[in-house]
């Protein structure tokens, strides 16, 4: 990590506009509008600083190696988590940004979602240092015992996934309150209601911010390769012709926080019941590129990923059909003109946690170790080899394994607050952008606006 801090804040400053120099200004506003509001979301939104500031670290030695690599997420957070119906129909709870992942070690997901932990901590101000270090612990702990359990064969991975029925505390009160409120009908009603024909379609006057209309020619090249699209799915839903025919498309507008501006399009399809608009299903359709992580990467570790797959597509799809069990069947792939676009469902169930509700330290340590208990199933679902080999490594180690990691989380959450300050104070905030934060302007202000 880069502890140079009389440079810090201009190197900062200037990967920032590096990274957001290609969005369209009032993507590019919206963006910073929303990473100056908190750490934590300034954290989501420079994935790229975690990468350059521990791609190369030394301590990744300590408990990992060549072998120790598996699929990742690769942008972990709090709110990188999330519910969504598997392809059994069950309301789940799981990874579900996908758009990131790459091969590398592990203990990269590990550090990356501590982080966010203090950060999360610091954000809801409920807990004292001591507690939070006392989460932050939980999580780390139970990452190893969990891959104990896959080692010692007392759970099976591919076997393991996380509905209602086996989480506890607040997050099982939040599976349960989604199963409740949110239906298909709901979802559909929300971003494509019926017309006067009693059909669907997206309505962009009502949704200006989030939906856009798709030009002629946007409509013509995905119409058109829906049918290759199709190829990429493993599984027999691919050859019925009526399930998938598209019914509207339109821009999806100002989603996410690190990916906010990438092209991305809502495609509504006929579904299952063909015939019965309560059954239409929406696409998610949006740009894939190389992984943020893969430049910091060592050659040996990008040769590794340039093996495994062929385009972004693929490495997206790759992932989270590994990562995750009963995947969605909607999942793959297709080409526009030069670019790949990853294609998946989107879920009625949807939903991140509402980490505010974390405020004492037994809630938070719950849902840590529920966390950590994810993961570590989805790690070892991408490379069943893992836990075996992390135990050589940590083997009577428990405490330096959690003690580095809590080292970690904290120090790096100190600098992702000064970072964000840095940024803020940078800013050149106008009536009505964003509301202002209370920092005095250092020397290098106005290096962000344009």
């Amino acid at each position: 990590m880069n502890d140079t801090l009389t440079t810090r804040p201009r190197m900062v400053i200037c990967a920032l506009k590096e990274r957001n120099k290609d969005l369209k200004k009032k993507d590019r506003q919206l963006k910073y509008c929303k990473m100056a509001s908190a750490p934590l979301v300034f954290y989501r939104g420079t994935n790229h600083l975690f990468w350059d500031d521990f791609a190369s670290d030394k301590r990744l030695k300590h408990f990992g190696n060549a072998k120790t690599q598996t699929w990742l997420q690769g942008d972990l957070h709090a709110y990188n988590f999330g519910s969504y119906d598997n392809a059994q129909g069950e309301i789940v709870y799981d990874l579900n940004d996908f758009d990131e992942t790459i091969y590398a070690d592990y203990q990269y997901d590990l550090w990356r979602m501590a982080v966010s932990l203090v950060l999360v901590a610091r954000q809801n101000d409920d807990l004292s240092t001591s507690q939070m270090e006392k989460v932050v612990d939980a999580f780390s702990q139970t990452y190893l015992d969990t891959l104990t359990l896959y080692r010692k064969n007392k759970k099976n991975a591919s076997e393991t996934y996380f509905t209602q029925e086996e989480t506890y505390g607040k997050l099982n009160r939040f599976l349960e309150s989604v199963k409740d409120e949110y239906t298909r009908k709901e979802m559909l009603k929300k971003w494509a209601p019926k017309d006067k024909q009693d059909r669907r379609r997206f309505n962009v006057k009502k949704r200006p911010t989030k939906l856009g209309e798709a030009s002629d020619d946007e409509r013509e090249r995905i119409l058109k390769e829906m049918t290759d699209y199709r190829e990429t799915l493993n599984n027999d839903l691919a050859k019925d012709d009526a399930y998938f025919e598209v019914k509207d498309i339109v821009r999806r507008l100002a989603a996410g926080t690190g990916s906010l501006g990438t092209p991305r399009f809502y495609v509504l399809i006929e579904g299952g019941k063909h015939g019965d608009p309560d059954d239409n299903r929406i696409l998610d359709v949006k740009r894939q590129t190389r992984p943020t992580a893969y430049k910091y990467l060592d050659k040996e570790v990008q040769r590794e990923n340039d093996e495994r797959y062929k385009n972004d597509g693929e490495r997206h799809a790759k992932a989270y059909r590994l990562l995750t069990r009963h995947t969605d069947p909607h999942l793959g792939w297709m080409k526009l003109d030069d670019d790949y676009y990853s294609v998946r469902e989107r879920s009625p169930f949807k939903e991140a946690f509402p980490c505010e509700a974390l405020d004492t330290r037994t809630a938070f340590s719950e849902l840590a170790e529920q966390w950590a208990e994810i993961l570590a199933t989805d790690h070892t679902c991408a490379n069943e080899e893992l836990p075996g080999l992390v135990h050589t490594l940590t083997d009577d180690q428990d405490q330096a394994f959690l003690d580095l990691v809590r080292e970690i989380a904290f120090r790096y959450a100190d600098q992702v607050r000064d970072d964000w300050q840095h940024f803020v104070a940078a800013l050149e905030l106008q009536p009505g952008e964003c509301e202002p934060l209370p920092f005095a302007p250092p020397s290098y202000r106005n290096m962000l606006p344009g």
